[in-house]
């Protein structure tokens, strides 16, 4: 139950930053609001290798691939159409790898690895502990990235469908 519940929330989370990603322009997707921000570029390139990093790779066993630093300084690279699907392409290969869990393997735990010039230590957490950090951590980006796409579109369309 826990497993199926994840992915449906990350799934709706996904489907809030891929409308966002439909309502503003690839020159805005790399936008500041100001100096030490992130952009929503920025913050989508974070996500996809936050989700990478703790279920694909570290629960799934794959490589470890993910440049964390690369994610906040980038200022380009992708347009609105490739980030969503890059996006889209993580959520693939996370559907894979906790498609093949049980219940029961939610209380194992992982290593969490990080590289030694990262400057966070390599850590086991239990693997729910796990999937509900990278669900809570997924929601308050996706949040960040609404808002700014509010700020952004230039009307004021409720993007949720809901009115305030």
């Amino acid at each position: 139950m826990f497993i199926p519940m994840t992915l449906n929330l990350l799934d709706k989370e996904l489907e809030k930053i891929q409308l966002a990603l439909t309502r503003i322009s690839d020159e805005v997707l790399w936008k500041k609001l100001r100096e030490g921000t992130n952009s929503v570029g920025n913050l989508c390139l974070h996500l996809a290798g936050n989700e990478y990093h703790n279920i694909v790779n570290s629960i799934g066993g794959y490589p470890y691939i993910r440049e964390r630093s690369a994610e906040f300084l980038a200022e380009g690279g992708y347009t609105c159409k490739e980030l969503s699907a890059h996006l889209n392409a993580v959520r693939e290969k996370s559907r894979e790898v906790l498609g093949t869990l049980s219940e029961e393997d939610l209380y194992r735990e992982v290593t969490v690895y990080y590289p030694p010039d990262a400057g966070i230590a390599s850590s086991n957490r239990q693997l729910m502990e796990l999937l509900y950090h990278v669900t809570v951590h997924y929601s308050y980006h996706t949040g960040q990235i609404m808002y700014m796409t509010r700020i952004f579109q230039g009307e004021n369309v409720n993007l949720l469908k809901w009115k305030h």
